[in-house]
Parts: C-alpha cells; sequence; structure tokens
C-alpha cells in the first residue's frame, strides 16, 4: 500500500532568492517549501505528506481549509513545492522510524478522481430512474440483473507506478550502472485492464477491469465500450493461441468524453496501450507496439528506447516537462522502463500539476 504520510529525513536545506520566510527542503527526491521558524535542519526526522493526500479535518491542518484539506503541487517565490512537511510533534507519543507509515496514525486518505469514477460508473445503471421506478415490482426484481464488480484478479499486478522521487536509491545505482531506458509518454486518462485465461484446452475467461475492480457484468462503461471497441476478446484469444499461452493481459489508457476533462480532445473514447503480458513476462515496449499494431491498437507514445538517467532528479523532472504527441497540450509526465533490469516509474511535470484545477 501506498505511503501518503511517513516518518522521512531532511537531507538538504536551502535558501531561496528573495525570500526571508521560507526556505526549500530536500526529502526523498521532494523539494518542499517550508519555514523558517520551523527551524528545520538537515538531518532532522520529520513527517512528509505526499501530494494529492487529503488530510483530516483537524485544528492543526486549519492551513488546508481553503484547498479543501488537499495537499497539492504550489509554486511559491518561483520554487516548486511538493507535499508538505511536518513536525513529529504532532504525532502521539512514541518511537517512530524513517520509513515507518503513518497514512493510518494521521488519517490521511488520497484525492483519487479515478475511484470516484468507477463508482459513479458502475453504479449509474442502479442510479436510473427507470430502473429505480420498476424495481417497485416483484417481477422486475426477479429477473433484473444487477452490474457486477468484484475483486481485482490477484495475479495481475495493478498500474501504478512509483515516481521517481521515491526511488532515490535507484536512481543513483542505475545511473552510475549506465543503464538503457525506454520512455514512453504518460496519458492522463483512465486506466484499464483486460485479461484472458485458459481455463481448459479450449475454454477461456475473459475479464475487464478498472484500475481497482473487476467489472464481471458488461455494461457501457468506458472499460467495457472501450473492450468492444478494440474486439480485445477475440484479439486476446489470437494472440494466446499463438503462443500456446496460459494468459494474456492488456493494460492501457483510456482517454475521451468525460475523462479527466478530455484534454485530448477525443469524440467517445480512444484507448492506448502500455502493458503486454503474456504468462507473466511483460514484452518490451517496442515489442508491444508491433504486436498490437497488427491489431490496430494503438499504443502510448514512444519518446526514446536508449534513454539513460540524467544528473539527477530535478534534472529528471525538467525532462519530463513539454507537450503531449497527441496534442498541443502540456503532458502529463513519461513512464520509464528497463525490462532486462525489471525497473519501472514515472516522472510527472510540475507544469501539468500546477495547470490543474480542482
Amino acid at each position: 500500500m501506498r505511503k501518503l504520510a511517513s516518518v522521512q529525513e531532511i537531507a538538504d536545506i536551502r535558501a531561496i532568492e528573495g525570500a526571508d520566510k521560507i526556505e526549500v527542503a530536500t526529502v526523498l527526491g521532494w523539494q518542499v517549501v517550508v519555514a523558517k521558524s520551523e527551524n528545520f535542519k538537515v538531518g532532522d526526522k520529520i513527517i512528509y505528506v505526499e501530494t494529492d493526500s487529503i488530510m483530516p479535518e483537524k485544528p492543526e491542518f486549519e492551513f488546508l481549509r481553503e484547498r479543501k484539506f488537499r495537499v497539492k503541487i504550489i509554486k511559491l517565490r518561483k520554487q516548486v513545492s511538493e507535499g508538505l512537511v511536518l513536525p513529529l510533534s504532532i504525532l502521539p507519543d512514541g518511537k517512530y522510524e524513517v520509513g515507518d507509515d503513518l497514512t493510518q496514525i494521521i488519517g490521511v486518505r488520497k484525492h483519487d478522481p479515478q475511484a470516484e469514477q468507477e463508482a459513479k460508473e458502475t453504479t449509474r445503471q442502479a442510479k436510473n430512474p427507470i430502473i429505480k421506478f420498476l424495481m417497485r415490482f416483484l417481477w422486475f426484481r426477479k429477473f433484473y440483473i444487477k452490474p457486477k464488480k468484484g475483486g481485482f484478479p490477484a495475479w495481475i499486478v495493478k498500474t501504478d507506478e512509483d515516481r521517481i522521487q521515491v526511488k532515490t536509491a535507484m536512481f543513483k545505482i542505475e545511473k552510475e550502472l549506465g543503464t538503457k531506458f525506454s520512455v514512453t509518454e504518460k496519458l492522463d486518462g483512465q486506466s484499464v485492464t483486460i485479461f484472458l485465461e485458459r481455463i481448459r484446452k479450449n475454454k477461456f475467461e475473459f475479464g475487464v477491469c478498472s484500475r481497482n475492480l473487476r467489472l464481471k457484468q458488461p455494461n457501457n462503461s468506458s472499460w467495457w465500450t472501450i473492450a468492444k471497441q478494440i474486439d480485445a476478446e477475440n484479439v486476446l484469444k489470437e494472440m494466446l493461441e499463438d503462443v500456446n499461452g496460459h494468459r494474456i493481459v492488456l493494460q492501457g489508457e483510456i482517454i475521451g468524453t468525460g475523462i479527466q476533462g478530455n484534454k485530448y480532445k477525443i469524440d467517445g473514447y480512444d484507448f492506448y496501450a502500455f502493458n503486454l503480458i503474456i504468462d507473466g513476462k511483460k514484452l518490451p515496449t517496442e515489442f508491444m507496439q508491433h504486436a498490437l499494431n497488427d491489431y490496430s491498437i494503438k499504443t502510448v507514445p514512444i519518446l526514446d528506447t536508449e534513454f539513460k538517467l540524467l544528473e539527477d532528479i530535478p534534472t529528471m523532472v525538467e525532462y519530463a516537462k513539454g507537450d503531449s504527441v497527441l496534442l498541443k497540450t502540456k503532458r502529463e509526465g513519461v513512464v520509464i522502463r528497463s525490462y532486462e533490469r525489471n525497473i519501472s516509474f514515472k516522472v510527472i511535470s510540475p507544469d501539468f500539476l500546477l495547470a490543474e484545477k480542482d
């Protein structure tokens, strides 16, 4: 589970030009603006809270009320601040070590528009006024089948990359090794996982999942619409038969109408794959692109296939900035992977986050 709040250590503190009351602290790979009056020092153990966390409505977090208690990326005196640094003194008495997860102790939850969209779309049929009216009648209740949803398949890894800022040790090692990575654009959409599992020789189980749930009953949600649009069941069956495989998983991003403000100006829905996994083995990006081209299935834009890590994490964050390949709009960031080293992480553009609205 992701640590939204944790005990960390201040790695560095430096002045902000023209600022008398604030300075910038480095925590893991994050740059966070802090008040000089807090007297934080290098080596201090502190609480670090990630961006897009929702703090509980308590007096100590009242300063966040105007932001609806959400920790957002902000810019102060031209310095980007990612997250929140708090003193350990706000915690209950106890012994705390670097790395301890404080999410539950503090009561932090994640700002998660995708989860909200999941709940909205998967319950939409039940809230339909016609269905609501007909539910009064026994004959209808007897035959009406509610849309089913359930647990995400345990054998499939969910699509949620770690950010580079929490990968400081890995970054140092792979930079020294000169590891080569592939880079793809991170699209700002809605993730979908589609799978096919061989049960017997000629019997298969097909499934469609949102980011967190398996949607067992076909419906008109964006996830099932895309699965039908790309003829996913037949495509995956053909691909699995070609290699005499047991399991195949296709994961990607849905963009379009009603999704994250439809930044890419899509009429309806469109799909871009970022993972193709056959019997537990993830195909390299270029191989995936080649395999899916035969079925007219798009892949996320490939930006580089021979990329080496840059000087430091702030430089990597600068690299993530830029326009989307799909449309002249700020891109969300990039996803960087080494299939040989089994490493994958994302770098989010602060320009994109700063431009985002609630």
